[in-house]
């Protein structure tokens, strides 16, 4: 039911009376709707059950309006902690070798070496020597040079060989997690060891 143009100038003359209650965006929303003013109206000239509607459906709104907030708040701060996990992520595992495939077995480095092959003019690496040599930046020569034999060992096997975890765990006899734990440990060492990578 449609406001008369009366109904219509007692509202706008009480919102006038009110301009401190009114200009709150909240209780402007809530009196968009004519029903709600109409209620007020009838309120005013002292009907109990206007009243009472009123304040309930006022306090239905104004739930729905923190609620929603509250969502938004939410989603907000989800996102941002997104992001701060993405950095996070991002500045540990700055080769893009070394992170997780999608599907989760593996590196991106492991899934892709693994179904390429070697041109043949490309020698084969089969020893830690023989990777070592093979580095063109000093800096990353030494830094390998002070891994361990196992860390040398494991990164040899890994990215100059192309062997997934699982297989380097049955060559030198430990488990695929202790393969994946001593990787990582060596390639933070030789980021370390990197002053452009800090």
């Amino acid at each position: 039911m449609a406001l008369t143009e009366v109904q219509r100038g007692r509202f706008h003359e009480y919102s006038k009376e009110k301009k401190s209650v009114f200009s709150n965006r909240i209780v402007e929303d809530f009196f968009s709707k004519e029903q709600n003013i109409e209620l007020l109206l009838r309120a005013n000239d002292g009907d109990n059950e206007s009243q009472k509607e009123l304040e309930e459906r006022f306090r239905k709104h104004f739930f729905r309006v923190r609620f929603v907030k509250f969502l938004v708040s939410t989603i907000k701060y989800c996102a941002i902690d997104q992001m701060r996990m993405n950095q996070k992520y991002d500045i540990r595992n700055q080769l893009i070798f070394d992170r997780p495939t999608s599907e989760g077995n593996g590196t991106l480095g492991e899934l892709l070496l693994c179904n390429q092959k070697l041109p043949e003019s490309e020698p084969i690496i089969a020893n830690i020597d023989q990777f070592q040599a093979s580095f063109s930046n000093e800096q990353l020569a030494s830094a390998f040079m002070a891994l361990s034999h196992k860390q040398q060992l494991i990164v040899t096997l890994s990215y100059a060989m192309s062997h997934q975890d699982n297989e380097i765990a049955r060559i030198i006899g430990v488990s695929p997690q202790a393969v994946c734990k001593t990787r990582n440990l060596a390639l933070q060492k030789l980021r370390l060891a990197m002053p452009e990578r800090r």
